[in-house]
């Protein structure tokens, strides 16, 4: 058993500060006489949150296994509801401290059982930030904290296992404006396999591959370079250090460390004001128990401006781990376990992993129309395969690929927006299953 040092440490701190912030709140003086204490310019105080309601129905979803052949029992059918509070406390113009609290449940009229009713109130966001100091060049934010790193695909999602209800990183985002066009995000991350920072704490898992409580920490370091010099293009390099901690599959086998190493690049081109591309390579090396060598790429090319009609052709593809090899090929996606390729595809990594995003190959087209900020409609029609065919099929056809996809404000509804979601997939023979999936999803979430 860990000694619990550490997460006292955590919990004390994260409780005074909650309770100075709550006590800065409720001790806060009207205006009137908070402008003859002091200006109002040098202490504001945020507050709100959001509530986001979802109705996700799928069936028939395949995975690599020949028994069973669809994960999840098939099909599945439940409600999801997220409710989220926020405070934010900015002090003058360089100092700010924001937390936020969540909770998520979820009721299921078919399906495993999971997040009931009250389930746990968590802290996803605790943090002070450090803005614009030494002459404008450095931006400093310590604590927990949402974090994107370049296209976000393989650096946007902190806590894999729980979904969508958080995605935090604890640790520090240090953002040095080397010059006007470039910037160097530096950081260092540590990610707990529990959440302990939560009321009626459920003891879930936060971070591990496998189902079950694997017992797997993170951590990470390194760097994003971004370059906007060039009206041409843009220019991102990256090197990403990640420390994966012994681990235990379900059924009480070992697993060992791993430390993970990638170097990337991407290149946005900007050929016309309506003509633009994306080009992202990474390569990936380990040592030690897994000897992993592998790969991931990502092409793109886009036309259309910034709202109304658009159109585009991509293509990416991750190695797969090669069974003829004593080492790895798998491309290990680091913080990107979350659906950028497809909803539906991921569930059907179920047989791999949770959000394990590895051999496969994805190759569409797109068209949408952006009527404006959060009001888009698109589909997208393509095809997917496996480099490696360790599927129970046999092959390397993964299937067809369609989704429809509508995002909207509701009218004369301030804070409200909505979306609906449609995918389907006729799986080829990577897969023993052959019957039609699908995933929908409709939702409403309220900001205020």
């Amino acid at each position: 058993m860990k000694p619990p040092t550490r997460d006292i440490r955590l919990t004390s701190a994260a409780l005074i500060i909650l309770a100075a912030s709550l006590f800065a709140q409720e001790a806060a003086p009207a205006p009137e006489a908070a402008e003859a204490l002091a200006p109002a310019s040098d202490v504001a105080v945020r507050a709100g949150g959001d509530v986001r309601v979802r109705q996700e129905a799928f069936d028939n979803i395949p995975i690599k296994t020949a028994e069973p052949p669809v994960t999840r029992g098939g099909n599945n059918n439940y409600f999801r509801f997220r409710t989220r509070l926020f405070l934010g406390i900015d002090v003058g113009e360089h100092l700010s401290f924001d937390a936020r609290a969540a909770n998520e449940v979820r009721a299921r009229n078919v399906g495993l059982k999971s997040y009931e009713w009250p389930d746990e109130l968590i802290l996803d966001a605790l943090n002070l930030k450090l803005k614009d100091v030494l002459d404008g060049r450095l931006d400093l934010t310590l604590g927990r904290q949402d974090v994107k790193l370049g296209s976000g695909r393989l650096f946007a999602e902190g806590t894999a296992k729980d979904g969508s209800r958080t995605q935090f990183f604890d640790g520090v985002l240090a953002r040095v404006r080397l010059a006007e066009t470039t910037t160097l995000d530096l950081f260092g991350f540590y990610g707990n396999c529990e959440n302990k920072l939560a009321v009626g704490h459920e003891h879930r898992d936060m971070t591990g591959y496998a189902g079950g409580f694997t017992d797997m920490d993170e951590s990470s370091a390194g760097f994003f370079l971004t370059d906007t010099t060039f009206a041409a293009a843009d220019l991102g390099l990256y090197y990403v250090w990640k420390h994966d901690s012994a681990w235990s599959l379900p059924d009480g086998s070992p697993m060992a460390s791993e430390d993970i190493h990638t170097l990337g690049a991407r290149l946005v081109p900007h050929v016309t004001e309506t003509l633009s591309g994306e080009l992202e390579a990474a390569y990936q090396f380990s040592g030690g128990d897994y000897d992993r060598e592998a790969t991931f790429a990502v092409a793109g090319l886009r036309l259309g401006a910034k709202t109304g009609a658009y159109a585009s052709v991509n293509a990416l593809r991750l190695s797969g781990d090669d069974p003829d090899t004593a080492g790895r090929e798998d491309f290990n996606v680091l913080y990107g376990r979350y659906p950028w390729i497809s909803e539906l595809v991921l569930y059907g990594f179920d047989g791999d992993g949770v959000g394990v995003w590895n051999n496969i190959g994805q190759y569409w087209l797109e068209a949408g129309y952006v009527f404006g900020k959060g009001h888009v409609l698109k589909a997208t029609a393509g095809f997917l395969d496996a480099p490696e065919r360790n599927g129970a099929g046999g092959g390397h056809d993964r299937g067809w690929l369609e989704t429809l996809f509508y995002a909207f404000p509701v009218p004369r509804c301030e804070g409200l927006s909505a979306h609906l979601f449609l995918e389907i997939l006729e799986p080829g023979d990577y897969y023993v299953s052959d019957k039609t999936a699908y995933f929908f999803r409709w939702e409403l979430n309220w900001a205020f």
